[in-house]
């Protein structure tokens, strides 16, 4: 099974992946979670320059799409844990030092390369909890 994205969104996730465990995964089954990470560098910068005041301030743009909440790696397995839910494997994709806004306008440019691309994600292989997404 696949949350990916979701768990910012809802009033009571440990509720909702407690649910989960007890009635929709089988016996051995996966769950695959993933949520946006408050400990991006693209965050942490936007708390230096006031931006936000905290790694896991929910934005005004956030709130717009719904988000109740921002996860760090240890506030996903915490979660997912007392969820009942065994964590096997935790990382992170994409190693994230701008902003979406950022990200908008630079990809309109030639500016970076899929090399570039290729480094963010090998970066965020090192770096599980400094990037875009993290995942359980």
């Amino acid at each position: 099974m696949v949350l990916t994205h979701v768990l910012e969104h809802l009033d009571d996730p440990v509720g909702v992946l407690a649910r989960i465990n007890a009635e929709s995964l089988a016996e051995g089954g996966r769950l695959l979670l993933a949520c946006p990470d408050s400990s991006a560098p693209s965050r942490q910068m936007a708390v230096k320059i006031g931006l936000i005041s905290h790694n896991t301030a929910v934005t005004e743009a956030e709130r717009k799409h719904g988000h109740r909440c921002t996860y760090s790696l240890d506030t996903l397995e915490r979660d997912a844990s007392v969820a009942g839910l065994r964590v096997i494997h935790r990382s992170g994709v994409f190693f994230k030092a701008l902003a979406n806004f950022q990200w908008d306008a630079l990809l309109k440019t030639d500016i970076v390369s899929p090399a570039y691309f290729d480094g963010c994600y090998a970066l965020g292989q090192v770096y599980p909890d400094m990037c875009a997404s993290i995942y359980l």
